[in-house]
């Protein structure tokens, strides 16, 4: 049986897939409009933009949590979801980690 290599994702690779996960989530549970606001108000309390979020995964999930209160629960457990499956990591293997948990996990050490 020959043996099948699988190619590590580079850190801007994982970075972009990440952001793409959170992307999608937001968008699917909250639609275009909503998300873009919630981008808008992410830069103007946070001084966060998008691209900052990876590198900054506690302040995005405080400034959801903050935001939407209990719902924050379910858009983390939605992009824990989409980002296991973009990464093709198996949700079993991540246990029940939150959202900035998982992001730290999964990118290299800087």
């Amino acid at each position: 049986m020959e043996r099948v290599e699988r190619r590590v994702p580079s850190s801007g690779e994982l970075k972009a897939k990440m952001l793409e996960a959170i992307d999608e989530c937001l968008k699917e549970l909250l639609g275009e409009s909503c998300t873009k606001a919630v981008y808008y108000y992410l830069q103007l309390r946070t001084g966060l933009r998008l691209e900052d979020v990876v590198d900054r995964p506690e302040a995005f999930v405080s400034f959801l949590r903050e935001m939407f209160k209990a719902g924050a629960q379910i858009l983390e457990r939605k992009a824990v979801e989409k980002l296991c499956a973009k990464l093709e990591v198996d949700q079993r293997e991540v246990g029940g980690a939150d959202l900035a948990s998982l992001m730290k996990k999964l990118l290299p050490e800087k």
